[in-house]
């Protein structure tokens, strides 16, 4: 490969990477906003957000970022398919988070109604992001 090629492919991921921090951080804060209002107890406030929002990267870096990268190699804004692809992997990455946390090997995670919320949640409020600032 010619040096002027790489120095090209370089140069296209670093204009985007400001991007995608963007949406991480926009996302964890929105996510954990909701958490705190909606699921946890409102009274944690700030403090309750922000140490959510240090929780919340994990899985937004391991599960959503990588999908993310790849649907921006043919941007859609608001795409429906993209949409459910986020739920799928929101699912999966709170199935196997709750999972690992509470070292239960039953499938009792899957009737709770806060599993459907958080992965449903964690999904819009994702994609949502990623239609905002990364898909031209």
């Amino acid at each position: 490969m010619e040096l002027w090629k790489l120095s090209e492919k370089v140069s296209k991921v670093s204009d985007v990477i400001p991007y995608y921090f963007l949406c991480i951080v926009s996302s964890c804060l929105s996510l954990s906003t909701v958490m705190v209002i909606f699921i946890g107890d409102p009274s944690w406030g700030l403090p309750g957000i922000i140490i959510f929002s240090f929780y919340l990267v994990i899985p937004y870096l391991l599960f959503a970022v990588p999908v993310q990268v790849h649907f921006n190699k043919h941007p859609k804004k608001f795409s429906f398919i993209y949409f459910c692809l986020y739920i799928f992997f929101s699912l999966l990455a709170v199935f196997i988070f709750s999972w690992v946390l509470n070292f239960d090997i039953s499938m009792d995670v899957l009737t709770t109604m806060n599993y459907y919320v958080l992965g449903l949640s964690a999904a819009i409020i994702f994609w949502l992001w990623d239609s905002v600032f990364l898909q031209k």
